[in-house]
């Protein structure tokens, strides 16, 4: 077991949601837990084994950070210390700080980084049912937010990253606008889709 001291500031506050968390020295995606958070850092729980000081950079699904429901929020972290752990879903618990300025840096929807003062494309809270075309059939998810270059929906659907979607967005003058795009992440709460460029 590994853990450090975080001499700790901020007082701490309970919040569970689903994370995600991308390695950026392997960059592998991982699923993760938040169970409290602070101004400066959060508390989180993962399988994956991160060594004290590795660079991370955190997915919150539902962020105490966001002053609006079902917005992402992303955020690069240091990893202060590691605990293991018995009797838990996951096997280890991590101390995250966050880095100066982090809050500016994200992922689009897509899953790839980015800066807000660099994107070409920001994204916005986008809440709506639509219909999704799979090999399998026809379903319907509800989008939580959207680009010019992806959206973000929820839907209880057994999807693999790397499957191409054709999404059907109902528009104000009842027709439909079409578009395709391609699963990149997914966790227990949804996936992240990329738009195929339209030629």
């Amino acid at each position: 077991m590994v853990k450090d001291t975080e001499n700790r500031r901020a007082e701490r506050t309970d919040h569970i949601t689903p994370l995600q968390v991308k390695d950026l020295k392997s960059d592998e995606i991982y699923e993760a837990r938040m169970f409290n958070y602070s101004c400066s850092g959060i508390y989180l729980e993962s399988d994956c084994v991160y060594e004290k000081g590795t660079t991370i950079y955190i997915g919150i699904q539902r962020s105490p950070y966001s002053i609006s429901s079902g917005v992402l929020e992303y955020y690069k972290g240091e990893v202060i210390w590691r605990k293991d752990l018995k009797r838990t879903l996951f096997k280890h618990g991590y101390g995250v700080h966050f880095v100066a300025g982090s809050s500016k840096q994200e992922w689009d929807a897509n899953g790839e980084k980015k800066t807000r003062d660099m994107r070409k494309h920001s994204r916005k809270p986008f809440f709506q049912t639509i219909r999704l075309a799979t090999q399998k059939g026809i379903s319907v998810g509800d989008t939580k937010n959207i680009s010019v270059s992806g959206v973000f929906i929820a839907a209880d659907e057994n999807l693999e990253v790397g499957q191409t979607l054709k999404l059907n967005f109902p528009l104000k003058n009842g027709e439909t606008l079409e578009r395709t795009g391609q699963i990149k992440w997914l966790n227990e709460v949804g996936f992240g889709i990329k738009f195929e460029k339209i030629t």
